[in-house]
């Protein structure tokens, strides 16, 4: 693995002084339910813009296509593969965001979606990790 280079200094009069981050968080909002009906995902996205924004000092959205199998809780497939459009909110946290009170805020909005949307699960990554919330029927 290489070590990390730092911009050389004629490189900073063109540049904003770099932004340190220790955490990369994604939430993972698709469009469409476990039963595969659309729904507008815009209003959840904004929402979570705003969450984001506040409690890492900002966020960035991004329309993706995914695709996923829906598999129960003991492994099996139960239906064949579901697209939809997902929105992808990021934001790049520095370590002293990267606190209890903003993890758990962020999980509640996750949650809240999940339900009202009719997920079977939510997710999310952090850093180099994607993880699930499974949602109780």
């Amino acid at each position: 693995m290489s070590e990390k280079r730092e911009p050389q200094e004629w490189i900073r009069q063109w540049w904003f002084p770099i932004l340190q981050f220790d955490h990369v968080y994604i939430a993972y909002l698709p469009n469409k339910d476990r039963d595969g009906k659309r729904f507008d995902v815009r209003p959840w996205e904004t929402k979570a813009l705003r969450l984001q924004g506040k409690l890492f000092g900002g966020a960035t959205s991004w329309p993706s296509r995914g695709a996923y199998r829906l598999i129960d809780v003991e492994g099996r497939i139960r239906r064949g593969i579901l697209l939809e459009e997902t929105r992808m909110v990021t934001s790049f946290i520095a370590e002293e965001q990267f606190t209890e009170e903003n993890i758990k805020a962020v999980t509640d909005f996750l949650q809240e979606f999940g339900r009202k949307s009719n997920q079977q699960s939510v997710a999310f990554a952090v850093d180099d990790g994607m993880h699930y919330i499974l949602l109780k029927d």
